[in-house]
């Protein structure tokens, strides 16, 4: 007990010890392990003594759940899966031969683990980089074993005389009846644990477990009267069961995500959006300066700690994105940049950086005082509003007196500077007709006026009555219409609706001369110039049948139509095709 305690109380400190030494906190990824124990048992039970025998050892297998509490304590839950056996006649020294028993029984152990590593569960560099490293623990815990035994004699010793024969087979009856087939049980012990990865670590561990019972294997009455020798009744000391358990261990580690796979896991990734570097803490370092974005007033250069990780191009002491002027030495008066003329603008800022100048103009002068720096004044020597580019107004009209074709009287820009009363951008000095507003290329007049007189439109007979031109223009409309049947001068039905359409616009104008004009296909021969005319002419009756116009305000002519561009030209084209035109005189 006391080499115990002295091992606990030197882990102890040696722990204390490391935890002191170890200045770097990094925060560790992983909290929760998977793993499977894999190994052997030895019972240790009534039909065993204080030496080991390979009989007594069974397979271990298993599956365990850890969760790391902090850099030195984490809970496990486990469960194994194995069996225990024992037998008489393999026990070394030969001790219980006469005895002559055996037992074997499937084993499950339910168990919730303490773990304690006095020399931390893992360790990490300084700059968040992994470390290998061997870690020992200790470990203890409850939990409960699962057992079904089955218990044989090999031929039991006991003569039929022997009255003992007789209590043993009592006991037995016993036994079975107060056999409990669960037992709580106390696991307690050491391991070794390496992290051979990140994820990944192995180990061994070795321990005992602790039973509150003495039915593990099935025994208890029978074994204690056979083991004192006594007659009639058991009268030597009985011993609760236990069992050794050596297994060793492969886990990998789980429970944190890195959502920017940078491997640096979200939980104690200080830049969770972005790729970054495991000394940063998952930020990134993109000019590799030393200095983490997050922290660096210039990400993309790099450059001193003192200025924050931007840099000084001209040395002046003033980082490039604080001075105007990076490359030109300055004072911080004038935010890094320089001023040849000394009049307190600099010289990036100075319109006129080799003359002096006033502020309020960006270093530049001014000649005659008008607030326009002489370089942007339009008329440097005379005094005019800015509005002028510096120049003056005299009528006041907002144009200056150098572009003003009337400097004296008030006009508009449209008509340089002249009065314009209809507002057409044609001065009145040049305008015909300057109350209405006209065309420049009209001399200012609307279309339809010719030197400032209005030209009628359209067609109006003697009496006054009036055909616009858009009722003119269904007239040559109409006329393109009509269609004569081949090789003769009768009117196709498709024509009547053209030809009635002119024929209301005549009678609405009963005074109105119409002359009706023909032009058959081809050249003007004598046979062609006659078919063109019999054609306008059944035109012409057609307008005297339906009373459009008298025969007197009515006149037909036949011509040949001789332009090659025409389809009246083509053979087909002759026989069927007529231009036809109608003028009204």
């Amino acid at each position: 007990m006391k080499k115990v305690t002295f091992l606990f109380v030197a882990l102890l400190t040696l722990s204390l010890t490391t935890q002191a030494q170890d200045s770097c906190k990094v925060c560790k990824p992983y909290k929760w392990e998977v793993g499977i124990p894999l190994g052997v048992n030895q019972y240790f039970g009534d039909m065993h003594c204080s030496k080991p025998y390979a009989s007594a050892n069974s397979i271990m297998v298993g599956a365990f759940v850890r969760r790391h509490i902090n850099d030195y304590f984490a809970a496990r839950a486990q469960i194994l899966f194995g069996r225990l056996a024992g037998n008489d006649l393999d026990q070394p020294d030969g001790r219980w031969d006469y005895r002559r028993l055996k037992f074997k029984t499937p084993l499950t152990e339910l168990s919730l683990l303490g773990e304690f590593y006095p020399l931390k569960e893992r360790k990490y560099n300084c700059d968040g980089t992994f470390r290998r490293t061997l870690s020992p623990y200790l470990f203890g815990g409850v939990g409960v074993a699962f057992t079904n035994p089955t218990v044989t004699a090999q031929n039991a010793s006991l003569q039929d005389d022997d009255p003992r024969k007789y209590v043993v087979a009592r006991l037995f009856d016993q036994d079975q009846a107060n056999l409990k087939k669960a037992a709580l049980v106390l696991p307690f012990g050491v391991g070794l644990k390496y992290n051979v990865a990140e994820r990944w670590a192995i180990g061994a561990e070795v321990g005992y477990r602790y039973a509150f019972s003495d039915y593990l294997d099935g025994t208890k009455l029978s074994t204690t009267a056979l083991g004192t020798g006594t007659a009639f009744e058991p009268a030597g000391p009985s011993y609760n069961d236990g069992y050794l358990v050596a297994n060793l261990l492969g886990s990998y580690r789980f429970g944190d995500k890195d959502g920017d796979k940078d491997g640096v896991v979200d939980r104690c990734d200080a830049c969770v959006a972005e790729k970054g570097l495991r000394k940063f803490q998952g930020c990134p370092d993109t000019d590799g300066d030393g200095i983490p974005d997050k922290d660096d007033a210039c990400p993309t250069q790099a450059g001193p700690m003192a200025l924050r990780g931007c840099p000084d191009t001209d040395g002046d002491g003033i980082a490039d994105k604080d001075d105007e002027c990076p490359t030109q030495v300055g004072t911080v008066a004038l935010k890094g940049c320089p001023d040849r003329d000394k009049d307190g603008v600099a010289d990036k800022d100075d319109a006129c950086p080799d003359v002096a100048g006033v502020k309020a103009l960006k270093g530049c002068p001014d000649s005659d005082g008008d607030g326009i720096a002489d370089k942007d004044d339009a008329c440097p020597n005379e005094a005019g509003p800015a509005s002028l580019n510096g120049c003056p107004d005299t009528d006041g009209d907002g144009i200056a007196d150098k572009d003003d074709a009337c400097p004296t009287i008030k006009g508009v820009a449209s008509a340089k500077g002249c009065p314009d009363r209809d507002k057409d951008g044609v001065a009145d000095a040049q305008d015909k007709c300057p109350d209405l507003a006209g065309l420049a290329s009209n001399d200012g007049c609307p279309e339809g006026y010719v030197n400032g007189q209005l030209v009628p439109k359209g067609y109006r007979t003697a009496s006054g009555c009036e055909i616009s031109q858009s009722e003119l223009d269904e007239l040559t409309f109409a006329a393109q219409g009509i269609e004569f049947y081949s090789g003769t001068n009768k009117l196709k039905p498709a024509s009547y609706k053209k030809l009635d359409r002119v024929c209301s616009l005549l009678q609405r104008c009963p005074d109105s001369i119409l002359h009706i004009s023909a032009f058959n296909d081809g050249s003007s021969s004598a046979t062609n110039l006659r078919s063109a005319k019999l054609r306008a002419c059944a035109i012409y009756a057609y307008f005297l049948k339906k009373k459009c116009i008298s025969k007197a305000r009515m006149t037909y002519e036949g011509q040949g139509d001789e332009d090659p561009s025409t389809d009246y030209t083509t053979p087909d084209g002759k026989k069927s095709n007529t231009r036809v035109q109608f003028q009204l005189r």
